[in-house]
């Protein structure tokens, strides 16, 4: 069993390696231009880019632009293999690591504050809530995380399938 959420799949694009790859380069806004003193491409609109990210000669590595945070937006990897009748592309959706990392903080802290209260005599209650917070905390990460899954898939297959 896998601690974070992630999916992985392949499919067949009916379009070729060099064609998918002009369509993401033409659609992925280069990371190299987020910054803080530089949030625009010049005369390039902001809203001709679907995704933020970097795409090169072996694969691509991206995100769905959003209009506000999400932090269970899915990191997009992927790899275009070109064949006769089209391309097969390998897709890797899973969390950023800047999440995964507050996830992991979050469940040690949770499972700490039960460890203490069992080590105090605390009641049941006070002993399971932190375990409670914990088991809804994971259901939510899983159910926002799909959501942003289909949405970002969907407009990938559409931009790419």
């Amino acid at each position: 069993m896998q601690l974070w959420p992630a999916k992985s799949e392949m499919f067949l694009s009916p379009l070729g390696e060099k064609e998918i790859r002009r369509r993401l380069e033409l659609a992925v806004k280069p990371v190299k231009f987020q910054s803080f003193e530089n949030r625009s491409l010049g005369d390039i609109e902001q809203e001709a880019f679907l995704f933020n990210g970097k795409v090169g000669l072996n694969g691509f590595a991206i995100s769905q632009i959003v209009n506000r945070p999400n932090n269970f937006l899915p990191l997009i990897k992927g790899k275009v293999e070109g064949g006769e009748s089209g391309s097969l592309v390998h897709l890797e959706f899973s969390l950023f690591p800047s999440v995964k990392y507050f996830l992991f903080f979050w469940i040690v802290l949770m499972v700490l504050f039960s460890i203490i209260s069992i080590v105090q005599g605390d009641d049941l209650l006070t002993i399971i809530f932190p375990l409670i917070i914990l088991a809804s905390s994971y259901a939510l990460i899983i159910s926002r995380f799909n959501d942003a899954y289909l949405k970002s898939r969907r407009e990938l297959i559409r931009l790419i399938g």
